[in-house]
């Protein structure tokens, strides 16, 4: 007869509870997936030919949440735009794609602004946006034809002095700011509520022949979730608007900016979709606001009016995840079982506000025992380096892939080279084929601008 083997003793210990599990709107992720259900393909082969970790972009879902994005937005009685927020994400191969889409180029940068004529967009389809433009970039923009959004009315003296010096018309927007009570980005633009709004219009009309006022411009924030700001800014711009062609004026553009949401979860707060996501949908309620604001007003801007929208976030987040691999497991005292991965928040600063969630790959059965909750940490010497606090994994062994999602936004344009190279980017087609889109990167790289003085080189035989 079998003797029942006794189980090891361990000593009873107090764990720490992470809030993530305890909140009534929220639950811990049951994180197990196929591969083919994060839409990165064979994730263990991908690791395999090109490394871990490596962000994966899915060329497919990236049309398909443009798209979505696109028609959700479509307004009855005037012309859509869609400007992609390149700092969102600048990889080129991204940017092409949106541009085969039928995207225009919002830009905050001449390095941007670069990028962008060198994948083809024209000067006239590109938004040139953001508090601080070069003289010299500003001249290439009125040449080219680009639409210069100014922030201030230091820049637009600047521009309406060098406009008058080239003999050349500028196409300008004028960036509106309002207190909306939330997250009001009163850094940039002009106050619609202190008159700074009017004073810029006057400017504009005075520097005459100069300076042409095509649009008006409103950003509210970042991961909005509340429609109805949308609909407050649309009322604003179209009140500017009126004024503007009381003036003399006809702007004919009205853009909304970006802020839109994805698919991530935002940590302490509530998520702003629910499970069963598809692409777009959840944007509907903000289209509803717009659209709907500017039926009610829309000869403030024409007949028919250009309807802007700049997203980012809402269009490459869920096109991209980040395959890594366990390096080590932890228990660790008073908070409980940790994995260790490859990838850290050098790579995903938005662990930071996000809960991303995290899937096992390969896994057959996710109630299978042993289940249970673990902590993610990063490679790096900080502790700071978690990427979740707590979600549900089954045991990991030791070079076990797991998937991170919705990383196409803001984790790349603002990853580091903290400690470890950053790796390699592959887009993965419609038929699943990768692509080498980004390589690894190697000590060669990370120190390619660096110089040693002479007097400072080891001495030969002191190596």
């Amino acid at each position: 007869m079998a003797v029942a083997r006794k189980k090891p003793y361990e000593a009873p210990r107090i764990e720490l509870l992470s809030t993530l599990g305890t909140q009534k709107h929220r639950t811990l992720d049951i994180a197990t997936a196929e591969a083919e259900m994060v839409d990165v393909g064979d994730v263990g082969a991908l690791l395999a030919e090109f490394g871990s970790p490596l962000f994966v972009a899915s060329e497919q879902a990236l049309r398909a949440q443009y798209r979505a994005f696109r028609d959700t937005f479509t307004a009855p009685g005037a012309d859509t735009v869609v400007a992609y927020s390149y700092k969102t994400n600048y990889l080129p191969a991204v940017c092409a794609i949106l541009h085969q889409e039928g995207a225009w180029a919002e830009v905050v940068s001449g390095v941007e602004y670069e990028l962008a004529r060198s994948l083809g967009v024209p000067g006239e389809h590109i938004i040139f946006n953001g508090p601080y433009k070069r003289l010299e970039e500003l001249e290439r923009a009125v040449v080219e034809g680009a639409q210069i959004y100014l922030d201030g009315f230091d820049e637009l003296d600047a521009l309406a002095a060098l406009t008058q010096r080239m003999r050349r018309t500028a196409h300008v927007g004028l960036r509106i700011n309002f207190q909306h009570g939330r997250q009001s980005w009163t850094k940039f633009g002009f106050n619609a509520d202190n008159g700074d709004a009017v004073e810029a219009l006057r400017r504009v009309r005075k520097a005459g022949a100069r300076m042409e006022l095509r649009g008006l411009h409103n950003h509210s924030g970042t991961f909005q979730i509340d429609p109805e700001i949308y609909a407050r800014a649309t009322q604003t711009l179209c009140a500017v608007a009126r004024k503007a062609r009381e003036l003399g004026m006809a702007p004919t553009m009205i853009d909304l900016g970006g802020g839109y949401p994805s698919h991530n979860r935002l940590k302490q707060a509530f998520e702003p979709s629910d499970g069963s996501y598809v692409p777009g949908q959840h944007l509907a309620p903000f289209a509803e606001a717009i659209v709907g604001a500017l039926g009610r007003s829309r000869k403030a801007f024409g007949e028919r009016p250009t309807l802007v929208l700049e997203p980012g976030r809402a269009v490459v987040d869920g096109a991209m995840r980040l395959a890594c691999s366990v390096v080590a497991r932890k228990r660790i005292a008073g908070q409980g079982d940790a994995v260790i991965v490859d990838a850290g928040v050098n790579l995903l600063p938005t662990a930071y506000w996000y809960d991303h969630r995290v899937d096992a790959v390969g896994v057959e059965d996710a109630g299978a025992a042993g289940t249970a909750p673990v902590a993610i940490y990063g490679p790096l010497c900080m502790q700071i380096d978690i990427l979740r606090e707590r979600t549900i994994l089954p045991p990991m062994a030791i070079g076990a892939p797991l998937v991170v999602s919705n990383v196409g936004a803001y984790c790349l344009t603002q990853s580091m080279q903290f400690i470890q190279p950053r790796p390699a980017v592959v887009l993965v087609d419609a038929k699943g084929k990768a692509e080498l889109i980004r390589r690894r990167e190697t000590m060669q790289d990370i120190f390619a601008l660096d110089r040693v003085p002479a007097r400072l080189q080891p001495r030969a035989g002191k190596r």
